[in-house]
């Protein structure tokens, strides 16, 4: 009442007000965003603050939410039943929103609002920073509802409620956290310290949660070491803990002498508490209840070396057994320190394989190699989908002409369409059948075709960054387009872009609240709806969610509905017959964006509306054709209708552009987007799913990558830091899932489990070093090696079967088994003509390739001799020029020369 009354004092009667105006714009009058506070912007209402800013006006906010529910009668207890009903009606959306309350106020001021006690249970979000009190999260939620009120302790299930919360928030899919007694359990876990360690920084930046951790003041002896890469590394221990545990400062003490004080708890977890210095603290002999010895080694091993090598996607980690020592804080205990890494408990504790010890026996110099095969941190089960797509990783090697890049395509249509219709497509007459289907699939997105070669890079492959040029100022009031910046942005390489393909494959079609689908394969168009710096354009927008449509201004008073101005030559040359627009080009906006709007969105595409560059505000459906209203008397008269499917009416429930996008929004009006989209982030920013399962029960739609001569690129050059993530345990939903960040983009990349790999690899290019050792082993190697019972045993009288294999055996004799000849050099050959020209043409420029132009194994492979017969060559032995003696140690010299006519006696059938 006394915040009313202060609203009261500037705006007058409040009951007459919230007669006038409608909840939502009287409390914007208070909105004030962490943005607001971190730009110092000033009080936007004319209520005069004390204290905190954005605080205080979230305090009046909350004030004038409970008096307009006291104004609506919304203060009646529903039962049991009742509750249980409201409970069924809640989303993610709601929950969110008291998390979201909850940051503003800080925890203090939201629990105290509802009247709840310091909790033990939490609630927090997978991949989130913070966590939230679960039974006051879910009370507060219900006020988000429509026409909902958030209910005090008290009167939740008259007082009671916790299970009921806690079964909705992980209906929901949350993570719900329960603080252990002695500070074991999930609690102190290490990605809950660390998310402790990510808080507190994030508080002395932003001032986000600032209110939980100003209170413990400054610390004076007791730090904890974080064992991931930061700036600076030391956190006093004690407001760590009281984060994790919801605890005042005056609850517990900071230092060790007791097994419940904040450095005893992080103490027996693994970590190490230090000094000012970031020193390690030596053990007190008298408290006895400190850790010690080989297990205490076995911990902060665990911590510092092998859960960070895991996250950052390392094959191995080597741990130095005098480093662990120090680290320990022990005193001259080495051989403790190795007994611990090499014993059996450890290998379980984290793992890992027996280690290779190098060095020294159990010295401080000694060293123990860990092969990270598998993930000790404890991964969600492995995907549905994931298990019913094994990955394939395979590579089809031998030399050419084997039929390899057919083959290829053979398993492409296998891996996607199944092997029941693969098996319909064998052989030489369903080639062209396979052919078709394999093209449509290529045609849909789900196979690609790239082919490798000396200059491939990881920029080319994977991501890298590529100059642009956009428009600076194209907006509703702009009449042409302004000078052109030049940037470098990330653009996606073919990897990528398969890769984001087939994990967004796995996604089901997103339905708003009132069932409408989103169809996610359709083109995206980014739009403006109004000017958001000025308050006409809140009205534009306001206006186009009310009544389902979409507004465009750039107005000329032309009606672009007539069928001739389906063409946007027709829509250039009738503006230029406007009064001064006569020289105006086909880019500018009151072309370009009147053809987009009329004539390129079709109905069923999506659109994206914007708010600045880095806000998503809006989704929806177009779902009618172009609209001239006539009537209008401001600028904004083109139309279409469209289906909202989510809507941000306040600028803190928006979508980071960043978050499913990697560029920033242009300032044009209306353009489609061209990258790739990850509506996985945007569906579960928006809550579109419904739930958190965007999966789907149906496995995601297997993807293929073919990389043609996969051995002509340097593999460590165009793969990077992505090698590892090729491994099928590695993949996206795997119990060993790794996720890197990618260094041009930032953005967090994995490989999905459902896009296979297929390579080949020409064995006789002598160019060509060694294979790359890491592809290797991640790749199932498959020989294809030529087959002359392909071939027809009588072709124009010729008997091809024996022609390749006395090639072949001729070559291996003189070469090696990689060089032969493929049977698909022949597969073609429908006459004795054409047998001619493959050997003409085709065989023997191979032949003389492979052995350097040594024309003597030439004519051995083909059974040509200088003093016998002559079938494909014939020699003429050259005399020495006169004045020149006859070399007698090179022997003789000939001249070798291709016969005009072959002689394929010897092949004859």
């Amino acid at each position: 009442m006394s915040s009313a009354k202060r609203v009261e004092h500037q705006l007058g009667d409040l009951d007459e007000l919230f007669v006038q105006e409608d909840r939502d714009s009287i409390l914007n009058r208070f909105a004030y965003t962490a943005d607001d506070e971190r730009a110092n912007r000033p009080n936007p209402s004319p209520v005069p603050i004390d204290g905190v800013l954005r605080t205080g006006l979230a305090s009046l906010q909350q004030s004038l939410k409970l008096y307009h529910a006291f104004l609506t009668e919304q203060t009646s207890m529903p039962n049991k039943a009742e509750h249980q009903a409201l409970l069924d009606r809640l989303t993610r959306k709601e929950v969110d929103a008291a998390m979201q309350a909850c940051d503003q106020l800080g925890l203090k001021a939201f629990l105290a609002r509802g009247g709840f006690a310091s909790p033990q249970v939490w609630v927090s979000d997978d991949g989130a920073e913070h966590r939230y009190p679960a039974k006051a999260t879910v009370a507060a939620a219900l006020g988000h509802l429509p026409q909902g009120r958030a209910l005090p302790a008290a009167e939740f299930f008259n007082g009671f409620g916790e299970a009921q919360s806690f079964a909705t928030l992980e209906a929901l899919g949350y993570r719900i956290l329960r603080t252990g007694a002695n500070g074991s359990g999930p609690t102190f876990a290490r990605d809950r310290i660390e998310a402790a360690m990510d808080a507190f920084e994030q508080s002395h930046a932003s001032g986000a949660q600032a209110d939980v951790f100003s209170k413990f003041g400054e610390p004076s002896k007791y730090w904890v070491r974080s064992s991931r890469p930061r700036t600076d590394k030391r956190f006093p221990t004690k407001p760590i803990v009281g984060f994790l545990l919801g605890k005042s400062s005056s609850e517990f003490n900071g230092g060790w002498s007791q097994p419940h004080d904040a450095a005893a708890r992080l103490h027996e977890t693994g970590y190490i508490i230090v000094d000012q210095d970031d020193q390690p603290l030596p053990l007190p002999e008298q408290y006895t209840h400190l850790m010690r010895g080989a297990e205490r080694a076995r911990r902060v091993a665990l911590t510092y070396f092998i859960a960070p090598a895991r996250e950052a996607g390392a094959p191995s980690v080597t741990i130095r057994a005098g480093d662990l020592h120090d680290m320990c804080g022990l005193d001259r205990n080495w051989a403790n320190v190795c007994q611990a890494l090499e014993g059996e408990i450890f290998q379980k504790l984290a793992s890992v394989p027996q280690p290779e010890r190098t060095g020294p026996e159990r010295s401080t110099t000694t060293e123990y190699t860990f092969v990270l095969t598998q993930d000790g941190d404890a991964k969600d089960e492995i995907m549905p989908q994931a298990a019913q797509t094994p990955t394939t990783n395979l590579i089809l090697y031998g030399p050419p002409g084997t039929g390899k890049t057919y083959q290829t395509a053979w398993e492409a249509v296998r891996l996607c369409l199944g092997g029941e219709v693969a098996e319909k497509l064998t052989g030489e007459k369903n080639r062209k059948q396979l052919m078709t289907e394999y093209q449509r699939l290529m045609s849909e997105g789900r196979i690609e075709f790239v082919t490798f070669h000396q200059s491939m890079s990881y920029e080319e492959f994977v991501e890298g960054l590529r100059p642009s040029t956009q428009p600076e100022t194209i907006d509703e009031e702009d009449n042409d387009t302004a000078a052109a910046g030049f940037s470098l942005t990330p653009h996606d390489g073919v990897f990528k872009r398969l890769s984001e393909r087939a994990r967004q494959s796995a996604l089901k079609p997103a339905l708003s609240e009132q069932g409408k689908k989103l169809d996610l394969t359709r083109r995206v168009f980014k739009m403006s709806l109004g000017d958001t710096s000025k308050a006409e354009g809140e009205v534009i927008f306001n206006e186009c969610i009310r009544d389902g449509k979409l507004l465009m201004g750039f107005n000329l008073g032309i009606d672009w509905s007539a069928e001739i101005y389906g063409d946007v030559a027709e829509i250039h040359a009738r503006t230029r017959r406007v009064e001064g627009h006569e020289d105006i080009s086909r880019d500018s906006g009151f072309v370009s964006f009147h053809n987009t709007l009329r004539n390129v969105i079709e109905i069923g595409d999506i659109i994206l509306v914007s708010r600045g560059l880095k806000k998503l505000r809006a989704i929806g459906v177009v779902t009618g054709g172009y609209d001239f209203d006539a009537d209008r008397s401001d600028n904004y008269r083109h139309g279409r209708k469209v289906d909202w499917l989510w809507v941000s009416r306040v600028p803190e429930t928006d979508i980071d552009v960043s978050s499913f996008y990697p560029n920033e929004f242009s300032r044009q009006t209306l353009y489609m987007l061209q990258k790739s989209i990850d509506w996985s982030a945007i569906l579960t920013e928006a809550r579109l799913a419904g739930d958190t399962d965007l999966t789907g029960t149906e496995p995601p739609a297997p993807h293929v990558l073919i990389i043609d001569e996969i051995n002509r690129a340097n593999i460590s050059k165009v793969f990077g830091e992505l090698i590892t993530l090729l491994e099928a345990d590695k993949r996206l939903g795997r119990r060993n899932e790794i996720r890197l960040t990618l260094p041009y983009s930032k953005k967090r990349f994995g490989v999905p489990a459902n896009l296979h790999i297929i390579g080949t690899m020409n064995t006789a290019d002598r160019s060509i070093a060694l294979l790359d050792t890491a592809l290797r082993r991640r790749f199932t190697f498959r020989e294809l090696m030529p087959n002359p019972d392909v071939l027809s045993p009588n072709i124009g009288g010729i008997n091809l079967q024996r022609l390749l294999r006395t090639i072949n055996d001729r070559i291996e004799y003189l070469f090696d088994r990689e060089h032969q000849i493929g049977h698909a050099y022949f597969t073609g050959c429908t006459s004795l003509e054409t047998i001619e020209d493959v050997m003409r043409h085709k065989v023997i420029p191979l032949l003389a390739e492979y052995f350097y132009e040594d024309w003597s194994k030439v004519a051995a492979v083909l059974g040509d001799g200088a003093q016998g017969s002559s079938r494909f060559l014939e020699a003429r032995r050259l005399d020495p020029p006169p004045g020149i003696a006859a070399d007698d140690f090179a022997g003789e010299r000939l001249r070798w020369r291709v016969k005009d006519q072959f002689d394929f006696s010897e092949f004859a059938v």
